[in-house]
C-alpha cells in the first residue's frame, strides 16, 4: 500500500512513515498543500488538518478516491465533521497509537474492496436480467410466496427485480445445500431469504421447510409447475 502522509511537522511525519515502512508500507512525505497535490496517486493518504493554517480541502479533492484519514489534534466540525462530508473516510487523534492506525487503514481497504466487489457483482447480475420480460412480484403481497416457473434463470430474474425495486438484499439459500434448515433457522427473522430447488428435495423435507417459513419473509421457487 503506498501512503502519503501530509503532516508540516516533519519529526512527526517521519516517525509515522518508518513504523510504517517497518511493516511493509511505502510511504512519502508532503509537509505542505501544495506538495500534497501533485499528480501522484496513493492507496492511502493520511492528513493532517492542522497546518499552519492551509487550506486542506484541495487534498482531499485531489485524493477522493484514496482512503483518506485524518490526523487531527481536537473534535470538532471543521477537523472532523466537515471533512468527513467532504470525502474523507475517517479520523485519528494525536497522540495515537501506530497499531490503531494500521488497523483503520486495514480495515478500510477491506471495505473499499468488498465495495467494489459487490458493485461488480450487481453490474453483472443486472446486466444478467435486463432484458427479462417476465411479470414481477407485486413488492406490496405479504410473503412467503412460492414461485413456479419452467427455468430456474426466470426465478432468479424475478426474485433479483424484486430485490432491486424493494431495495432490499436478500439471503440465498439452496435447499440441497448441507444444513439448509439450519441456514434458515439462523437467518434473522425479519430478513429476506430466497430458497431454491424446493423440486430436488423429499416431500418430507418439503413439508419441513414450508412449515418453517410459513410466517417468515421468504420467497421459495421451484422449476416444478405441478408443485
Amino acid at each position: 500500500m503506498k501512503i502519503l502522509i501530509v503532516e508540516n511537522e516533519i519529526y512527526l511525519a517521519q516517525s509515522i512513515a518508518s513504523k510504517l515502512t517497518e511493516i511493509g508500507y511505502t510511504c512519502e512525505i508532503a509537509a505542505s498543500i501544495k506538495d500534497a497535490i501533485k499528480d501522484e496517486r496513493y492507496d492511502a493518504v493520511l492528513l493532517s488538518t492542522n497546518i499552519s493554517g492551509q487550506n486542506f480541502y484541495p487534498v482531499i479533492e485531489k485524493h477522493k478516491s484514496s482512503i483518506i484519514i485524518l490526523m487531527i489534534s481536537y473534535i470538532s466540525n471543521d477537523t472532523v465533521s466537515n471533512p468527513i462530508k467532504a470525502g474523507a473516510n475517517d479520523y485519528i487523534q494525536k497522540p495515537f497509537m501506530i497499531e490503531e492506525l494500521m488497523r483503520k487503514l486495514q480495515h478500510l481497504n477491506r471495505y473499499n474492496a468488498l465495495k467494489r466487489e459487490n458493485e461488480t457483482y450487481k453490474e453483472y447480475v443486472n446486466n444478467l436480467f435486463e432484458s427479462s420480460d417476465l411479470e414481477p412480484i407485486n413488492t406490496k403481497i405479504k410473503l412467503p410466496v412460492l414461485l413456479k416457473t419452467n427455468f430456474q434463470k426466470h426465478a432468479d430474474a424475478i426474485v433479483f427485480h424484486y430485490s432491486v425495486e424493494k431495495k432490499e438484499p436478500f439471503t440465498f439459500i439452496s435447499l440441497t445445500s448441507e444444513n439448509s434448515i439450519e441456514k434458515i433457522v439462523k437467518t434473522p427473522y425479519n430478513e429476506h431469504i430466497y430458497l431454491v430447488d424446493l423440486q430436488n428435495i423429499k416431500k418430507s423435507e418439503k413439508t419441513k421447510v414450508l412449515n418453517l417459513v410459513e410466517d417468515r419473509r421468504v420467497i421459495i421457487s421451484t422449476t416444478d409447475i405441478n408443485e
